[in-house]
């Protein structure tokens, strides 16, 4: 596939809305300054559909409310696209024919459906993180709506008590309720929404599973015993007492979308 810089490649274009947008007098500012950029064909179809989505030319709609809060969210998009040009190139020519179709069409149609009703401007770049660190060949329709439909439900609060269990933390709850003006009470309830995501566990729960699994092995081997003619005492099992408080801890999925929806990937 050929390279050359997205503003020629989108001219060189067969689709109308590319062309639309490049003689266009609204060409953002973030395109211009990303024109002069070498990138394969394949990106520079995806560049042109994520500046296309708000430009009023190719919509036949003027710009209200919504559209220009959404206009905002892809200007923010492809100012992240343009600081990873590189690692979305380098993720792009590993993918199979198959793959980069979807992530040119389907894939990036989702995307842009999330910066259209994302409400909060600073998680756009997980959105587009996301988009860029799954483009891989493991990439399927399954996984891709999973990561975009579980980012649409979580806040950037949300998303900073889930970073308050990774190894990288730089924050504890006490911070997260000076900055937020929150009560301890009330992050309590995020973690519980985080929990019912799997991206958290309650270690209470693991403590009162354990428990389970040691009195039924205990009586399998009581019971074992009593069928014998010449049975042995057994050793009562070792129970461990839940904490009153709910405990939490990150689940190996709560990693795993950190790292997705983070710039290093």
């Amino acid at each position: 596939m050929g390279k050359g810089k997205i503003k020629d490649l989108l001219i060189a274009s067969k689709d109308q809305i590319v062309n639309t947008i490049i003689e266009s007098d609204n060409l953002p500012t973030v395109v211009e300054a990303i024109a002069d950029v070498v990138v394969s064909e394949g990106i520079a179809e995806i560049i042109g559909k994520i500046v296309g989505s708000c430009i009023p030319q190719v919509n036949g709609i003027w710009l209200n409310y919504k559209q220009s809060r959404f206009e905002a969210s892809v200007k923010d998009a492809l100012m992240v696209m343009a600081r990873r040009m590189d690692m979305i190139e380098a993720n792009y020519e590993l993918l199979n024919e198959e793959i980069q179709e979807k992530f040119r069409g389907l894939y990036v149609e989702w995307l842009l459906d999330n910066l259209e009703i994302e409400k909060q401007k600073e998680k756009i770049p997980y959105h587009v993180n996301g988009f860029i660190n799954l483009m891989t060949n493991d990439a399927n329709d399954n996984l891709m709506l999973m990561f975009f439909e579980t980012i649409n439900q979580l806040t950037q609060l949300d998303i900073d008590v889930l970073k308050m269990y990774s190894v990288e933390a730089h924050d504890d709850i006490y911070t997260l309720c000076e900055r937020y003006k929150l009560k301890i009470e009330q992050i309590r309830v995020i973690k519980e929404k985080l929990e019912r995501l799997g991206l958290i566990y309650c270690k209470n729960d693991e403590k009162r599973d354990s428990n389970i699994d040691e009195i039924v092995d205990y009586l399998n081997k009581v019971d074992k015993e009593k069928r014998k003619s010449k049975p042995r005492d057994v050793k009562l099992p070792s129970i461990k007492k839940p904490n009153r408080s709910a405990s939490y801890a990150i689940t190996a999925l709560g990693r795993d979308y950190l790292k997705v929806i983070s710039e290093q990937g």
